[in-house]
């Protein structure tokens, strides 16, 4: 007999199934057993125990029997149908088991949780979480497939600095200095100026010694980039792509929804200047002027002001934006940060697509047009003006998710304190 999954048992019938022992409930003379695999879980009556004896939790088992309707309802199982046990045959024996798989809670403390995250993705509110990850991503390049987007594959080591900063982490390539990426900026903006509309999905590393709830080192980032376009034409693609991504999760995730507790909405869009967000600040208890950036706190604020949107602040001061963002007028920039959910979620802008005009940005921030040249010399040969985002798969999930730590969001976390499992 062939296996059947979970999710497409039936009554009446005769089946197969194979998975992990979820719980077990022995009772005087029969057991109840949870059995999971990837599509859900299912009540299994044993009514002769001799058939599970010596069955310990998650250990991998096979399983014949005939499907009837549920008696017993039990948490995450499959409400509808249970199988009465004819056979059990254990194909892979657990051992005793370092985590809870199936706590009613996510009691277990963060750090051991990773320490063993293949047992814990294993839990169906951990499971839910990267379910919905999986949606995001995808919708991500759905969305800009169906717009004619090509989708790029940038180098993850480079020879260059791409944000102008110090928090890279080198490595040893043959006999030349090297780091790994710290985003896919410039090779971005490289393929824009002659392929128009381009995107990505690619792992990004950066070096800073932070211990917060929303950063880690190594990160996975959706870009896009695209020739012809200016700050607020980009944004539209960031409003849009967005809106899009939650609607698929409200789509296909509403179980893993219902799991995590989680009210999701489609977000609307508002729109502040810099200075507008500025004034507004400091119109609700903050002070804050012109240069400032907006630390955890206000970015809460602002959310909270317009609660399920995506708030986009632009036009933003020269003097803290990278140098690849477009100088306007009077030392305002045509760069911008989106937040979402309570933090920020995106930044982006109008780039420098003018030779001269980028080196004059480079000296500015202290850095070396001769370490750029490769960069710099790419726009002397027809560069059209262009501009791009980037959104953080963590930070996404994160917000999307309504999680307490961007760990959450992460399957395998690297900060300055983890490189295992």
């Amino acid at each position: 007999m062939e296996r059947t999954l979970i999710s497409e048992l039936k009554p009446g019938k005769d089946v197969l199934i194979k998975g992990w022992v979820h719980e077990i409930r022995n009772l005087s003379n029969m057991a109840f057993l949870l059995l999971r695999d990837f599509t859900g879980l299912v009540q299994c009556v044993v009514k002769d125990k001799k058939l599970a004896e010596n069955l310990s939790l998650e250990s991998v088992v096979e399983i014949s029997g005939k499907i009837k309707k549920a008696q017993i309802k039990a948490e995450f199982a499959r409400k509808d149908v249970e199988v009465d046990v004819s056979s059990l045959k254990i194909l892979n024996s657990a051992e005793e088991l370092p985590i809870h798989v199936n706590e009613k809670t996510t009691t277990t403390g963060l750090d051991k949780r990773l320490d063993f995250r293949s047992l814990d993705v294993r839990k169906p509110k951990i499971k839910a979480i990267f379910k919905i990850q999986s949606v995001i991503i995808n919708s991500f390049r759905e969305f800009f497939a169906s717009k004619d987007f090509i989708e790029i594959q940038p180098p993850g080591i480079i020879a260059t600095s791409t944000e102008g900063g110090t928090d890279l982490f080198k490595i040893d390539y043959f006999d030349k200095k090297a780091y790994l990426a710290q985003s896919p900026q410039l090779y971005k903006q490289l393929m824009a100026i002659s392929l128009e509309r381009v995107f990505s999905t690619s792992p990004v590393w950066r070096a800073e010694k932070h211990d917060t709830s929303k950063h880690i080192n190594e990160i996975r980032q959706m870009d896009i980039e695209v020739a012809f376009a200016d700050d607020k034409s980009i944004m539209k693609y960031l409003e849009e792509a967005v809106q899009y991504i939650v609607t698929q999760v409200l789509k296909k995730c509403k179980g893993e929804l219902g799991i995590l507790k989680v009210e999701l909405k489609v977000p609307k869009a508002k729109y502040l200047t810099y200075m507008e967000a500025i004034a507004l600040l400091n119109k609700n208890g903050f002070k804050m002027k012109s240069g400032d950036d907006f630390d955890p706190e206000a970015e809460r604020k602002l959310c909270s002001l317009f609660p399920d949107s995506i708030i986009f602040t632009y036009e933003w001061p020269s003097e803290i934006k990278p140098f690849y963002i477009w100088p306007k007028s009077n030392g305002v920039s045509g760069g911008f940060d989106a937040l979402y959910g309570g933090f920020e979620i995106s930044s982006g802008g109008q780039r420098v697509h003018i030779a001269e005009i980028l080196i004059k940005q480079l000296k500015k921030k202290d850095l070396n047009p001769e370490d750029f040249k490769w960069y710099i010399n790419a726009f002397r040969y027809g560069a059209p003006m262009h501009a791009g985002w980037s959104i953080g798969l963590e930070r996404l999930t994160h917000a999307i998710c309504k999680l307490d730590n961007i760990r959450e969001a992460t399957l395998f976390p690297r900060d300055r304190r983890r490189l295992t499992p």
